[in-house]
Formats: C-alpha cells, structure tokens, sequence
C-alpha cells in the first residue's frame, strides 16, 4: 500500500512538473499519509514552486500588456529581475512624458541598445528644435521688412514707424541684423574719377 502511495505522488508530481513546464495551471498535488519524509518535503516544495510560478506567470504578463503599476507578488525572488524592469519602465515612461514637455537633457544608460537608440532620438528632438526655432526667428527677421518701406527718392532714407527719417544702412541692421561693408562699384567709381579730375583741372586753371 506504501509503495501504491508513493507512486501516485511521484505521477501527480511528474505531471504538475509537466504542466508547469508548458505553461499552464498547476493543480496543488494532495497530501498523501503513509509516505516517507523526504517525498512530502518534495511534495510540499514542488506545490510551493508551482504558486511562484503562477504568480511569476501572471505578473510577467501584466507587464507584457503593459501594466506598469500592477503589484508585484512579494517573497517571490524569481521575479526580482521583472521587478527592476518594471521599475525601469515606470521610470522610462516618467522620462518620456518630461521630453514630451520639452527636457531635452533626459537620457537613459540601462537599456543596453535601447538607451542608445532612445538617446538619439531626444537629441534629434533636440536638434529639431533649435532648427525650427532658428527657422522661427528668420521668418520674424523677414517679416519685420516685408511690406511697403517709404524711401526718399534723393537721399534714400528710410522713414521708420515713429516718422524719423534713418540711413538706409542702420535701418536694415536695426530690422535684419545684417551688417553692411563698403565700397564703390565700377560705374560710381569711373563716375567719381571723372569729377575728381574736373575738379583738378579746374583748380589748375585758375
């Protein structure tokens, strides 16, 4: 009758191992009197196994959907590490919504290839957004002179907002931020040449 005893325990146990192994629902294997201490302690521990893997099971899922603030079974040390990852993800998920604000110093070093490739992403974030906001201020720059600019047709001074009349060149820096370098171009030069010359042979005469 023992012997019968310990073979029905060592199948439901068998099969329990089995179950668990492809990934389904253990059933707790009951107690059976009559058999020696170490297959009750077996027994008692395969049970014990088949709860932490229950657990495990159910945990690790809620993760895979993407439940990052499901509770995590406690005194469960096969899930220590899906316990970091979920802490990790909390974490992550707390970054994005800061870049989403626009902290762009957010970086992440835990992910291996993930943190690289998240990484890259807020710095082109980054880059995106000094360019846009570059872009943002040339357009102003050019707006500020788009319209009808009154010039005199002599002078060539330009009349501002408030009625004063500027020189062309500080009106155009004071709305474009550009800066100005002179010269003379050919035709003003052979232009001035010719009057300087004029002037001597004037002074010479007299």
């Amino acid at each position: 009758m023992a012997d019968e005893k310990r073979r029905i325990v060592l199948d439901a146990l068998n099969e329990q191992l089995m179950r668990l192994l492809r990934g389904e629902a253990a059933e707790q294997v009951a107690y059976e009197d009559d058999v020696e201490p170490e297959l009750e302690a077996l027994r008692v521990t395969v049970n014990h196994l088949a709860v932490l893997l229950m657990d495990a099971r159910d945990f690790i899922q809620s993760l895979a959907e993407g439940e990052l603030d499901a509770p995590s079974p406690s005194h469960n040390l096969l899930l220590s590490p899906f316990k970091q990852l979920q802490a990790n993800l909390r974490h992550l998920t707390w970054q994005a919504g800061q870049i989403a604000a626009g902290d762009y110093s957010q970086r992440v070093y835990f992910m291996g290839r993930f943190s690289d490739a998240f990484n890259a992403m807020v710095e082109a974030l980054e880059e995106k957004e000094r360019t846009e906001a570059l872009l943002r201020e040339t357009q102003a720059r050019v707006k500020r002179l788009e319209g009808i600019i009154p010039i005199c047709m002599y002078c060539k001074k330009i009349r501002d907002d408030s009625a004063m009349w500027r020189q062309l060149e500080q009106y155009i820096m004071e709305h474009s931020g550009a800066m100005f370098s002179h010269g003379v171009c050919p035709e003003c030069y052979e232009k001035v040449k010719a009057d300087l010359a004029r002037l001597k042979e004037s002074k010479n005469s007299t």
